[in-house]
């Protein structure tokens, strides 16, 4: 049986923003379906290394909970024009250009503005490594020392957050009830591979791999309010980011794609990759809000406990997530 793979990555970043009754998550995800992902650079920022001479699909797609108008203007792109695109709760665009032969060894660099209704915009990196035909990504840079740690810090069940993990400023447009704020990513790559069965071809997941991440940059806390209380209430986020994170590694492994081309087949499983992976976010960015809501940014010492006892829960058992 003939078998092909195919390499991408999406990812997506949860952030609390707007006040009050304004407030909302935001979160978004890039997919470039000729490429082989090489190591991201950071929440807004996503690599890619593609071959020369190869059409290449950039898709981007950014939701907002609860839903809003949401408009992606394109900012650069490599040598193309593309209109602008909005929806309501979730907007998408996609381009598709080809490097020329001859460009490897080159970079690209396509960037899109994301502007929500009340939410300050953000604009939103990919950057395209051209290889040759067979490209292969460069070694991984080396490891971060102490002196020089990364900003995105990875979930591991003996490694709990700090204060000294907020790095970043209090927005001007902090909910004032706020004490601290933690970003937060869920990412997940894919290796597919296909094969032909009669007159259907099937792609699979050959292998993938999927991240919580704590955004350290764009993380931060009042000075005066660095409590172990409100630590322990970060934590729970992120643990909840975690337990998210098991919930989708769970479910993209069993994803088949079936058509009558290979095309078709690599298509229909990526649709329903990124539907798994849109439902899984949607319920992440949801539930997030109602723990803040409800232990009133861990004030209540009280229902700040009763969470605490579900998220360990579903730690242990991610498919009982609501």
């Amino acid at each position: 049986m003939m078998k092909r793979g195919l390499g991408l990555v999406l990812c997506a970043v949860w952030a609390v923003v707007g006040t009050g009754q304004g407030e909302a998550s935001l979160s978004w995800s890039w997919a470039v379906t000729a490429g082989q992902p090489c190591p991201a650079a950071g929440g807004t920022v996503v690599q890619f290394q593609i071959p020369e001479g190869s059409p290449t699909t950039v898709s981007l797609s950014v939701s907002a909970t609860p839903p809003r108008t949401i408009s992606l203007v394109p900012l650069a792109l490599p040598g193309g024009r593309a209109s602008a695109s909005s929806g309501w709760g979730t907007a998408t665009t996609v381009y598709t250009f080809t490097p020329p032969p001859g460009s490897a060894g080159h970079e690209v660099e396509i960037v899109y503005r994301a502007a929500v209704e009340g939410v300050a915009p953000v604009d939103l990196r990919i950057t395209l490594k051209i290889g040759a035909p067979s490209p292969s990504c460069a070694l991984p840079p080396p490891p971060p020392t102490a002196s020089h740690p990364t900003a995105r810090l990875y979930w591991e069940a003996g490694r709990p957050i700090t204060w000294a993990d907020f790095w970043g400023e209090p927005p001007p447009d902090r909910d004032p009830q706020a004490a601290a704020g933690i970003a937060l990513a869920l990412e997940y790559s894919l290796t597919l591979a296909t094969g032909r069965e009669g007159a259907v071809w099937r792609a699979r997941v050959a292998s993938s791999t999927v991240t919580a991440a704590m955004e350290r940059d764009r993380s931060w806390a009042l000075s005066d309010r660095r409590t172990a209380a409100g630590l322990s209430h970060e934590q729970r986020h992120f643990d909840l980011a975690e337990a998210y994170r098991r919930l989708l590694a769970a479910q993209l492994p069993g994803i088949v794609g079936t058509g009558a081309t290979e095309a078709d087949a690599h298509q229909d499983l990526l649709a329903q990759a990124a539907a798994a992976f849109r439902d899984v976010n949607d319920r992440h960015g949801s539930i997030q809000a109602q723990y803040d809501r409800e232990t009133d940014h861990g004030r209540n010492a009280l229902r700040q406990a009763e969470w605490e006892r579900r998220i360990a829960a579903w730690l242990l058992a991610p498919s009982s997530l609501p």
